[in-house]
């Protein structure tokens, strides 16, 4: 399946998508960066922030808080192409633990989308959940 029938034509923004038992499978974004986090076993903030930091190599200097992950996902619109796709494999864990932190962490995303679009870039942010009900707020997109 190809970005653009995940996303049925969204350009922008966080959504959510069904993990699937056997995992689930890397939408193709034709000429698109698609950056992967595995976040399947995190369950806490430092847990996913580091995670985060990982895969979209933050600076050494990353804060380890909401602040500073804002900063850093904001700052890849200088270095990236016109669009960036992050797939956060599964926040299941994360979100049920912690849901108060996890709602931190959507909304740092979605600033974070709004920035780039003020910089006339896009930022696409896909968050694996094994329930709907572990992310209500956002709209969900089907990548099987």
């Amino acid at each position: 399946m190809n970005l653009e029938e995940v996303l049925g034509g969204r350009l922008k923004g966080v959504y959510r998508f069904r993990v699937a038992p056997a995992g689930i499978a890397m939408p193709e974004a034709a000429e698109r960066p698609v950056v992967r986090v595995r976040t399947k076993t995190a369950r806490d903030k430092l847990a996913f922030l580091k995670a985060a930091a990982t895969a979209l190599r933050f600076p050494d200097y990353f804060g380890q808080n909401w602040d500073a992950f804002y900063d850093c996902i904001s700052g890849l619109a200088e270095r990236s192409p016109d669009t960036l796709v992050i797939v956060f494999d599964d926040v299941s864990g994360f979100a049920r633990v912690n849901p108060d932190e996890f709602g931190s962490a959507v909304d740092a995303l979605r600033d974070a989308v709004e920035y780039w679009e003020g910089s006339d870039k896009r930022l696409i942010i896909l968050l694996g959940v094994e329930e709907p009900l572990l992310a209500t707020e956002l709209v969900e997109v089907n990548v099987r």
